[in-house]
C-alpha cells in the first residue's frame, strides 16, 4: 500500500510523513482535536481508502478535511499510474469533470453581482438561437412543440432548462449525438449554437435533468464579460484564490503530475483510458472547447481553497470573490414545487446553483446537516460544504464511472469523527 499522510504531530503522538508536495498555498494546519475532530476516528478513513486500493476498486485518491478554516486531515493513497507504480503525489493533478460546474456557477454570480443580468432573464436575450427552441416528443408524430415559457438563467443554474446530455437511445438523444457537441475543435460559442438547434426534453421549469446547461452558462459568462471563459476564470477566480494548478489546459510541468483515468467494471477491474486521448482534451493545441460543465483540471489543495471560499461566505485570506448573501442564494434549494431529483444518491436533497443541497436527512443516503451542499465529478471526485459544522470534505480521485459508495462512506467517516 502506497500512501502519504499529514497530521499535526502533537495530535498524533508519533511520527508521520509531512508531504513535501503539499503546495504552500494550501490551508494552514491545526491540531484536529482543537478543531473538534477526533484523530483516532479520522484514522478510520485510512482503513477504508486502503481497502479500496488494495481490492483494486480504485487506483488512488487524496482525501482532505477542513474544520473551522484549518486543515485537519490530508492524505494520499494508491497510485497516479498503476502500471508505472507511481504513488499519488500530494500535488497530483486530477480531471475534475463536473466539479467544474460550481466554479462556473460562481463565475456567473460574480457577474450577477455586477448587474449584468437578472436570474429570470430569458437565455434568448443573450443567445438569440434559444428564442426558437422547441420541445421534442418522445413518442409522437406531431413534431416538436413551442416551449410553454422561455428558458431562463435560473433554469440553467438549477438544471430545469429542458436541456440534457443526449446519452439515451431515444429520438432526442439521437439528435444530440448528430451534433457532436463536445468536438474539441469547436469553440464554446459554436458548441452552444449547435445545442440550441436540438429539441428540449421538457418545458423549462417543469422537471430536473442533469445537462449541458452549465456549458451554456459558460458561454453567457463570455458574453456578459466580453472575455474567453478561461481568461475570466483565471483573473476573477483562480488568481485571487491562489489556485495555481487549476485550468482548462495543462501548464508546463503539470503533465507528469496528471493522474491517469481508469474505468472500473467488476469483470475487468481497473482499465486505463488511452493516455493520448485523455491528454489531448487538456492541451491548448488540441482542444478549443472550454467546457464550463466539465473541462477543468485541479489539485486537492486548489479545490479545497475554492470550497473554503464558499464556506467562508465568498472570501478567503482577505480576498472576496462573492458576497455572503450571494453564496447563501447559490446554496439554497431552488427546485420548483413538485420537482424532485431522480437519482437515488440525491434523495433527500434539493438543488441550488450547480450544487445539491441536503434538505431531508431521513430520505438521504448520507449523514449530514440540513443545508450542507456540494457536487461530484465523472471520475468520482466529490466535495461537501457544511456551514453549520464549519466543515469541508474533499475527495480527489480518478476512477470512472462516478462511484456513490465511496462518497457516502467518506462523508459518514468524517461526520463520525466530529466530537464538538
Amino acid at each position: 500500500m502506497s500512501h502519504r499522510s499529514w497530521f499535526p504531530l502533537l495530535a498524533v503522538g508519533y511520527w508521520m510523513v509531512v508531504p513535501s508536495g503539499l503546495p504552500a498555498q494550501g490551508l494552514s494546519a491545526a491540531d484536529p482535536e482543537r478543531m473538534g475532530v477526533s484523530v483516532a476516528r479520522l484514522r478510520r478513513i485510512d482503513a477504508l481508502m486502503e481497502e479500496y486500493v488494495e481490492r483494486g476498486l480504485f487506483p488512488g485518491m487524496t482525501v482532505a478535511v477542513a474544520r473551522k478554516g484549518r486543515l485537519v486531515y490530508f492524505k494520499s493513497f494508491g497510485f497516479m499510474d498503476i502500471e508505472a507504480r507511481r504513488p499519488i503525489a500530494d500535488d497530483a493533478v486530477f480531471r475534475i469533470y463536473s466539479m467544474t460546474k460550481p466554479v462556473t456557477a460562481a463565475a456567473v454570480m460574480i457577474l450577477h453581482e455586477e448587474g449584468r443580468f437578472r436570474l429570470e432573464d430569458p437565455v434568448a436575450d443573450y443567445i438569440p438561437e434559444f428564442g426558437k427552441v422547441r420541445v421534442g416528443p418522445f413518442e409522437s408524430s406531431d413534431g416538436p412543440a413551442s416551449a410553454a415559457r422561455p428558458m431562463t438563467v435560473r433554469d440553467l443554474l438549477r438544471h430545469t432548462s429542458g436541456l440534457g446530455y443526449g446519452r439515451e437511445d431515444d429520438p432526442i438523444g439521437r439528435e444530440y449525438r448528430k451534433l457532436d457537441l463536445f468536438d474539441p475543435r469547436s469553440t464554446l460559442a459554436e458548441m452552444v449554437a449547435k445545442l440550441a438547434s436540438a429539441p428540449l426534453y421538457f418545458h423549462p421549469g417543469t422537471q430536473w435533468r442533469y445537462s449541458t446547461s452549465i456549458d451554456v452558462l459558460g458561454r453567457l459568462v463570455e458574453i456578459w464579460s466580453g472575455r474567453d471563459l478561461d481568461e475570466f476564470f483565471r483573473d476573477r477566480v483562480f488568481r485571487p484564490l491562489d489556485m495555481r494548478d487549476t485550468g482548462f489546459h495543462l501548464a508546463p510541468g503539470q503533465v507528469e503530475r496528471l493522474t491517469r483515468v481508469y474505468r472500473f467494471s467488476p469483470e475487468a477491474g481497473l482499465v486505463s483510458l488511452p493516455e493520448r486521448e485523455a491528454l489531448d482534451r487538456y492541451r491548448r493545441e488540441t482542444n478549443r472547447l472550454l467546457s464550463g460543465g466539465g473541462g477543468l483540471v485541479s489539485t486537492a489543495s486548489d479545490y479545497l481553497r475554492f470550497a473554503q471560499m464558499l464556506l467562508n461566505g465568498g472570501e478567503l485570506d482577505g480576498v472576496r470573490i462573492l458576497g455572503g448573501k450571494t453564496v447563501e442564494l447559490m446554496s439554497m434549494d431552488h427546485l420548483p414545487e413538485g420537482v424532485r431529483l431522480p437519482w437515488d444518491k440525491l434523495q433527500g436533497h434539493g438543488y441550488g446553483f450547480a450544487v445539491s443541497v441536503l434538505t431531508h436527512i431521513p430520505e438521504s443516503p448520507t449523514v449530514g446537516t440540513i443545508g450542507d451542499y456540494g457536487w461530484d465529478g465523472a471520475a468520482s471526485t466529490y466535495f461537501r460544504v457544511d456551514p453549520a459544522e464549519d466543515l469541508v470534505i474533499l475527495l480527489m480521485t480518478h476512477r470512472m464511472p462516478c462511484d456513490t459508495e465511496i462518497q457516502v462512506k467518506l462523508k459518514t467517516l468524517v461526520y463520525q469523527a466530529l466530537i464538538e
